[in-house]
């Protein structure tokens, strides 16, 4: 409610029920509707995402008795009225609500707009005369009667609907939350910046035609930017405009997962590529041919727990880092790096060493609380060597100017990062005439690759099977099956948050205990903590019936 009488409600700050299902529960008199009226009309102003009213005679009858004038809420819990029949009148009012919703949404589909919105919706799977699509209508003069009237619509694209507009927690960032099918009939949604409705609107359109939009060659697709700026779809959403955590939730390229605040986040982006996650096959076929097998091989156990770790280093509270696999070539990195890669997405999750520093702060921000997989050291620019590792583990970007001599803000995130090499960080900074300094060894630890059973990266490989067949047989599955691992961690975590980070920190207090000795060194200790990590996610992911190990597998891995 609101303070000052029911004839105040303007005088109250509804903004914090923007974006927020809201439901009314009039007085039942006349002041009661009348107030009950202007908090909806407030609410739907403030930006709620709903706003309707619960209605009396559905309550009347389910309380079995007419209303006293003025019966309201504070009644009901006097009269110890039955909860059920409260939650029955919610939802009747919000179902009603929703149905009202759609029908006016599909009413304006198939009528053309106000004056003002020159634009037609023609959805997906409608006959008629018309293609379906987004149209132009223009007017034209009648010569004769020198009337303005409707001239012959332009088609201007296929269909696409304007969900939401967003923002940030900070109220910056707006922009448009966009739908529409590609020619498979595949849905589509992409948070667009607004910033891109300021130009010509040919970096829109690009990133429309790549996902899927079909829109005119003719000179009417310059009406598009105007219709999506023009939309006014009703409905808020919140925006992230970098993957990773946000408060409770995890923010991914194409959902979020965590518990319901009652208005939408998403990511947002003017890239929609995102940062190649994606899946195929199934979390059980996954477990089952990659993860499963990879135990008693402490390689691929330790690289398979860092991709649980690295959206833990935001729980843990630890920095950014990495992980280097050194070793001579064809001893099984790269296997290394595909197993870790599967539990995110494709092999193309898989990022190459050889880039610029800018593109790197690029890679790194799309994969902030992720791992990032980056193969072959040795492609990166042994004179740019020293200032990578440092860029990718303190988790800040260079900062920059805009034209009119401002500071941009800076790229952020958080980073662990799996790499693998025939050399090392040291030898490439030797190799550019520096002098690798204790804080590079702890940002960027130097791992052997080579397992010392002769294999390679292998140690242990099951009974009748060549080492070789079966490094081939990972990676087939891991092309296979993949990206299903990742979601399912995160939901696993995301559903018990205050027993997830207590069995984290548990595992991790237990494996650094265990990993260090006496008083050990800052530096030491930073690197203990970090080992410790990846092996509490990995126990983690396992008690969560992930990775198909036995309990204590992930933590053998860090010896």
């Amino acid at each position: 409610t609101s303070p000052n009488g029911s004839r105040s409600a303007g005088a109250a700050d509804w903004s914090p029920l923007r974006g927020r299902r809201v439901v009314l529960w009039p007085d039942a008199d006349q002041p009661g509707e009348h107030y009950a009226r202007d908090v909806m009309r407030e609410a739907r102003n403030a930006g709620a995402a709903t706003a309707c009213m619960i209605d009396l005679e559905t309550l009347a009858r389910l309380r079995g008795d007419a209303m006293p004038a003025g019966w309201g809420a504070a009644d009901a819990i006097a009269e110890g009225f039955d909860r059920s029949h409260v939650a029955h009148a919610v939802s009747e009012a919000l179902r009603k609500s929703t149905n009202h919703a759609q029908a006016q949404a599909q009413a304006q589909m198939r009528s053309a707009p106000a004056r003002g919105q020159p634009f037609l919706l023609v959805p997906a799977g409608e006959t008629g005369e018309r293609k379906a699509g987004v149209y132009y209508l223009p007017t034209v003069r009648n010569r004769q009667t020198h009337e303005e009237i409707e001239g012959t619509p332009e088609w201007i694209c296929s269909p696409l609907q304007i969900e939401a507009l967003t923002r940030d927690a900070s109220g910056s960032e707006w922009g448009r939350l966009l739908a529409f099918p590609d020619r498979d009939g595949l849905e589509h949604r992409w948070a667009m910046p607004s910033a891109m409705l300021g130009r010509d609107g040919a970096e829109l359109r690009e990133a429309l035609l790549s996902q899927g939009l079909e829109i005119t060659a003719a000179p009417a697709r310059r009406y598009l930017a105007e219709y999506i700026q023009a939309a006014e779809p009703g409905r808020f959403a919140r925006c992230a405009t970098r993957t990773g955590w946000h408060g409770e939730a995890y923010v991914l390229p194409d959902r979020t997962i965590g518990p319901d605040t009652g208005e939408s986040l998403v990511f947002q982006s003017a890239n929609a590529d995102g940062s190649k996650i994606a899946s195929a096959g199934t979390l059980e076929a996954w477990r089952d041919q990659v993860c499963a097998p990879c135990a008693g091989n402490s390689r691929l156990v330790l690289a398979l727990s860092a991709a649980f770790a690295a959206p833990c280093l935001h729980l843990a509270g630890l920095e950014g880092g990495g992980l280097h696999l050194r070793g001579p070539s064809s001893c099984g990195k790269s296997t290394a790096l595909a197993v870790a890669a599967s539990v995110y997405g494709a092999a193309d999750y898989r990022r190459e060493w050889r880039a610029t520093d800018n593109a790197l702060e690029s890679v790194a921000a799309m994969h902030c609380d992720a791992l990032l997989p980056l193969d072959e050291i040795g492609q990166l620019d042994p004179k740019h060597a020293a200032a990578v590792a440092y860029l990718l583990s303190n988790g800040q970007g260079k900062s920059r100017s805009r034209r009119d001599g401002s500071l941009r803000t800076p790229a952020t995130w958080r980073l662990l990062f799996l790499s693998c090499g025939e050399v090392g960080l040291g030898d490439l900074i030797a190799e550019a005439g520096g002098r690798q300094r204790a804080g590079m060894e702890v940002r960027v630890m130097d791992i052997p690759a080579d397992a010392g059973e002769g294999m390679g990266i292998i140690e242990c490989v099951p009974d009748g099977i060549a080492p070789g067949a079966f490094v081939d047989r990972l990676r087939t599955a891991a092309a296979t099956n993949y990206g299903h691992a990742f979601p399912a961690f995160l939901n696993a975590m995301s559903g018990t948050p205050a027993q997830s980070r207590s069995a984290l920190r548990d595992f991790m207090e237990q494996r650094a205990n265990e990993l260090l000795s006496g008083d050990a060194a800052g530096q030491v200790r930073r690197v203990a903590q970090r080992m410790a990590l990846i092996a509490a996610a990995g126990e983690l992911a396992t008690g969560y019936g992930l990775t198909g190990w036995k309990q204590g597998e992930a933590s053998h891995s860090t010896r």
